[in-house]
């Protein structure tokens, strides 16, 4: 019997394990008016989602950018089809709409694995 447990707990931790996903994050991580900012390019995909659900997951980025030691304010930008998006807090978006991916491009200078 317990040889059974073992083995059953054993499949849950792999099953868990399997479920991680590992994503890659280019990121641009900058000052602008003495303020740090963290711009994390992203797929455009994640602007297709609800609002829910970008939501969360830019609540799981934020974390990832903390657990890898990165200060400011967290910023989601995407060049999908040649059309420049951003998710961030409001107090942002003036300064993110004076911006483009060029601007990002020209500043990404890091590389961030995050496990979700």
């Amino acid at each position: 019997m317990k040889h059974i447990v073992v083995a059953i707990v054993g499949l849950l931790c792999c099953s868990l394990t399997a479920a991680e996903t590992v994503n890659r994050y280019s990121v641009a991580h900058t000052r602008h008016r003495d303020a740090d900012m963290v711009v994390v390019r992203i797929d455009g995909r994640f602007f297709n989602a609800d609002l829910k659900t970008q939501a969360r997951w830019y609540t799981d980025i934020q974390s990832c950018v903390r657990s890898v030691k990165l200060r400011g304010t967290v910023i989601l930008v995407s060049g999908a089809n040649g059309r420049f998006q951003f998710y961030g807090p409001n107090t942002w978006h003036s300064f993110l709409k004076t911006i483009d991916m060029a601007w990002v491009n020209a500043r990404l200078n890091k590389e961030m694995t995050c496990h979700f």
